[in-house]
């Protein structure tokens, strides 16, 4: 006869089952507890910055901000004393070469204009007047001339007669005769003579008299001339194609001579002035290469001049562009320049962490293959750019490190990213 046996209906699992959400759980504090103890710092993935150290080529450059100046200024200034009437322009306009820029007045200049003219006038009609005098006075000593001239021949003739006659003894001529007639001769001739030099004599003082008459209207056509300038100076003109930027004039004002009218800036002829770190320009030379953002356009341009003093910490690099300046440029246009400094190709390099220097070694936090943790190891950095910077040892292609800053973790060793 057999007899069954029943088996019993509570196995193990069934008997303990209470006890397996304990043993998962407890793995997971286990597990937790072990990672906890592994970092002295927690902090939350969200607040840091995470890059990946990348191989390429890499770009050294320098970033420095700066305005746009005029490398063309002139300012216009009163040649006179004057009074302000009316201001053309105001600072901003674009002018051409020749545009009314403001109007002066002053009648004084005004009444010495019209005197010097009438001065000059008056000068020219007396020279006339004394060239005709002197020209009547050359005809009047030249008539003199030719009469002792015919005077002293007809003599000649006759003493030439006489002479004859008295040689052959005919009796025809006495001796008295004759020798009155050579006398006169002699005295005709030298009155002839006085006459010729009377005339070059005349004529002398009648070119010198010309040339006095002739320095006397140039002088007095210099000063019309210097009149006329002052008065036309009163009327201010652009001397260039430019842009106004400043007129410290009011309309009333009275002004002094020399005193600034307008001041322009070549509008095609602009560089920057960037402002660089000292700690930068040890890298910086002339002739390298410039892009200048305006906001609006990029640039390119050259390095021409880098100042040799230390300003506020700063250090001022002149830029020359190298091709035509945008419709938006214009003087004191605040702008960015990035100075490319060399070119390194396949080169480990990453975004620039917090704090980083040039040619230093830093410590970075290197993540772990699984992202919780962080540890902090030395990095030997190369050359820096704006934004990134060269990695030659402590690193290779693929690691991960923080580059967001570290203050506030920065005495542990290593740290946990939640």
């Amino acid at each position: 006869m057999d007899i069954t046996i029943k088996k019993p209906s509570n196995t193990i699992l069934k008997r303990y089952w209470y006890l397996l959400p304990v043993l998962v759980i407890s793995i997971f504090v286990i597990k937790y507890l072990f990672t906890f103890t592994q970092a002295g710092f927690a902090i939350s993935k969200s607040i840091v910055i995470i890059d990946e150290v990348k191989r390429g080529d890499f770009t050294v450059s320098v970033r420095g901000s700066g305005i746009l100046v005029p490398e063309n200024i002139q300012w216009l200034s009163a040649n006179v004393d004057a009074r302000v009437d009316r201001i053309i322009v105001k600072p901003g306009k674009l002018v051409k070469k020749g545009d009314l820029i403001a109007e002066l007045s002053n009648p004084r200049l005004q009444q010495l204009l019209e005197e010097t003219k009438w001065e000059l006038e008056a000068q020219v009609a007396e020279s006339k007047a004394e060239k005709v005098a002197q020209k009547t006075a050359l005809l009047l000593q030249k008539s003199l001339m030719i009469n002792a001239k015919l005077n002293y021949e007809s003599s000649k003739l006759k003493q030439e007669a006489h002479n004859e006659l008295f040689t052959q003894g005919t009796g025809a001529v006495s001796k008295i005769d004759f020798e009155q007639t050579r006398l006169e001769t002699i005295q005709l001739k030298q009155r002839w003579e006085i006459q010729q030099d009377v005339l070059n004599s005349m004529l002398e003082n009648t070119q010198a008299q010309h040339n006095a008459l002739t320095a006397r209207i140039k002088k007095m056509s210099k000063t019309l001339e210097r009149a006329q300038q002052q008065v036309n100076s009163l009327t201010v003109y652009a001397s260039i194609d430019s842009v106004v930027q400043d007129v410290p004039i009011e309309a009333g004002q009275r002004i002094s001579m020399g005193a600034n009218i307008a001041k322009l800036a070549a509008q095609n002829s602009l560089i920057a002035e960037l402002q660089i770190p000292e700690l930068h320009i040890q890298d910086v030379a002339i002739d390298q290469r410039v892009v200048i953002d305006t906001r609006n356009n990029k640039i390119q341009g050259i390095v021409t001049r880098i100042d040799p003093a230390v300003v506020n910490g700063n250090v001022q690099v002149d830029v020359s562009f190298s091709e035509t300046l945008p419709r938006d440029a214009r003087p004191d246009l605040t702008v960015d320049g990035e100075i490319k400094i060399t070119e390194i190709s396949n080169t480990l390099f990453v975004n620039r962490p917090l704090f980083a220097q040039s040619q230093s070694v830093a410590p970075l936090y290197k993540m772990s293959t699984d992202g919780s943790f962080a540890q902090r190891i030395p990095v030997k950095l190369g050359k820096g750019s704006v934004n990134k910077i060269q990695i030659l040892e402590g690193l290779s292609v693929g690691d991960k490190i923080i580059v967001s800053d570290p203050s506030t973790w920065e005495s542990y060793q290593k740290v946990r990213i939640n």
